[in-house]
């Protein structure tokens, strides 16, 4: 009869991997978006920052943004908002002048705000 040697090998356990990512253009800061909603008037909510978020993205491409476009922007992102809450939040946007509506479901963000998004982006390095 033969008898295998059981070997006990050492128990592996995951170790956390520290990925130091640079932050795309495309990302925003958090503490900023908080900062424009706080001297807006309005209280921080994980919906309101999504919709600005996307708003401060549109608006440093040059353009405006549909309600609809933005609802699926947030679907696409993963954020379960409802079309019916998407313009509710914007709704209370351009009622505290953080906003403008544009018209036609179209909106934008407000040109005081946009220019101070604007000035606090930091620059880029490249010369292209």
């Amino acid at each position: 009869m033969r008898t295998h040697a059981v070997t006990r090998s050492k128990r592996v356990v995951p170790q956390p991997i520290s990925l130091k990512v640079k932050p795309s253009a495309a990302q925003l800061d958090q503490r900023q978006l908080r900062q424009m909603l706080q001297q807006a008037g309005l209280k921080t909510s994980l919906p309101r920052l999504k919709v600005l978020e996307i708003l401060c993205l549109a608006s440093l491409e040059g353009d405006d943004i549909a309600s609809r476009v933005l609802h699926e922007r947030l679907v696409e992102a993963g954020e379960p908002l409802s079309l019916a809450s998407v313009r509710q939040v914007l709704g209370r946007m351009v009622e505290s002048g953080l906003v403008v509506a544009q018209g036609g479901s179209r909106y934008c963000l407000a040109p005081v705000w946009e220019a101070s998004l604007v000035a606090q982006r930091p620059r880029s390095n490249s010369t292209a």
